[in-house]
Parts: C-alpha cells; sequence; structure tokens
C-alpha cells in the first residue's frame, strides 16, 4: 500500500504509528545495552562502532543506518518515508535514553533492562510493521540484494552475519543476550503480528521473518 493511496488521516496514523514504533525500538535497544548481556545483531554493529570509533553510541546509531541506506539505493534500491525517519528518530531518540539509564552491576537489574527492552524493540517492531510505511536500512539493503536474484531469508541471514562479525571485531557487545535476540525474536513477532490482526498469515510469516530489532 502506498501513502498516495490513503487519505489525510490515514496516512497520519500510520506516520505517527510508525513514529511511536521507532522509539519504542530506540528505548528497548537502549535498555538492552545498558544490560550489558549482549545485543541484536544491528547494534552489536552500532555498539562496536561506537566502541571502536569514540564516538558517542547516539551517533553511531544514526551513521550506520545512513550506510545501510545509501548502500541499499547504490545497488538499486531507493529508500522510503519510513527509511528516512527511522534514521532521524532511531540515533537521537537511543543516545538520550541510554544516558538517562543508570548503570548496573548486580545480574537482577541487568537481567530487567534486557528483558525489558527486548519486549519494546519488539512491541516497536511490531508498530513498524503495521504502519507499513516502508522498509528499514537493513531491509533496504536486503531487498536491493533479493533485487538481484538472491534469495530473500539467506540475503537476511547474510546481513546479520555481517553486523555480528564486523560489530564483534570492533568491540561490540555480544553474549548470551545477542543469542536469545537471534532466536526469540522471530517468534514473539509472529504472535504480536497475528494478535493485532495484521495480514494473512503467510503475512505474519514473512513480516516476522525480515524485521529484526535495529533493522
Amino acid at each position: 500500500m502506498m501513502l498516495a493511496s490513503t487519505t489525510d488521516s490515514s496516512v497520519a496514523r500510520r506516520l505517527g504509528t510508525l513514529a511511536i514504533g521507532l522509539l519504542l525500538v530506540a528505548c528497548g535497544v537502549a535498555s538492552m545495552i545498558r544490560a550489558e548481556l549482549g545485543v541484536a545483531p544491528w547494534d552489536v554493529l552500532t555498539t562496536g562502532t561506537a566502541e571502536a570509533t569514540g564516538l558517542d553510541i547516539g551517533i553511531a546509531a544514526m551513521l550506520l543506518p545512513i550506510v545501510f541506506t545509501a548502500l541499499g539505493w547504490a545497488i538499486g534500491r531507493a529508500p522510503g518515508t519510513g527509511t528516512v525517519i527511522c534514521v532521524l528518530v532511531v540515533g537521537p531518540v537511543l543516545g538520550v535514553v541510554l544516558d538517562a539509564l543508570p548503570t548496573h552491576e548486580a545480574m537482577a537489574p541487568r537481567l530487567a533492562h534486557f528483558v525489558v527492552g527486548f519486549l519494546l524493540v519488539a512491541a516497536g517492531i511490531t508498530a513498524v510493521i503495521i504502519a507499513e510505511i516502508g522498509p528499514g536500512p537493513a531491509e533496504l539493503v536486503m531487498l536491493a540484494i533479493h533485487d538481484r536474484g538472491y534469495p530473500l531469508a539467506p540475503a537476511r541471514t547474510a546481513i546479520e552475519i555481517f553486523c555480528v562479525a564486523a560489530g564483534w571485531a570492533l568491540g561490540g557487545q555480544i553474549g548470551a543476550g545477542t543469542v536469545v535476540a537471534a532466536v526469540a525474536i522471530g517468534p514473539i513477532l509472529r504472535w504480536t503480528l497475528s494478535t493485532t490482526g495484521y495480514g494473512s498469515a503467510n503475512a505474519v510469516e514473512h513480516a516476522a521473518d525480515l524485521n529484526a530489532p535495529g533493522a
């Protein structure tokens, strides 16, 4: 569904849903980072970039989507409204929230940070998918690769592996939380999307498989 085919109120509602979703994702990622138990693949690269360059993590979280958006555009996929909003919203909000969150040595509050963060990310991604306004930067690259004849799932997997490998090499957060996020996000998104009545069963399966945190 294209924005041009909707009424003004529908466009405004979908933009609002997208903005809320991205805010939830940013807050959730910040909470998962503060837990220091490992983050989702995209965020491994974000934390690694910040660690290696000395940049504020909010800046790193804004620069990486710009790089991925440029790459996707260069290989054949133009960014959409959702892509641009993602670039503008997630990084700055993540930086502000992360600065506001306290650090903890004890495991119990760190686990709480991780669980709350993960749930916020799942809720945020659900809202982003429901808004149907455009792919995130990682999805833009994935779809551009798909346009060149490669299946979607292997293209997505390759991007995830690259993010983890490059992020780990740069010193990013990787741990048990990375595995939990990678394994659990798909099933949880299938449930949340089905609960909200989003699309058909096939559409739910497709969206859940292709939308990961930070994407």
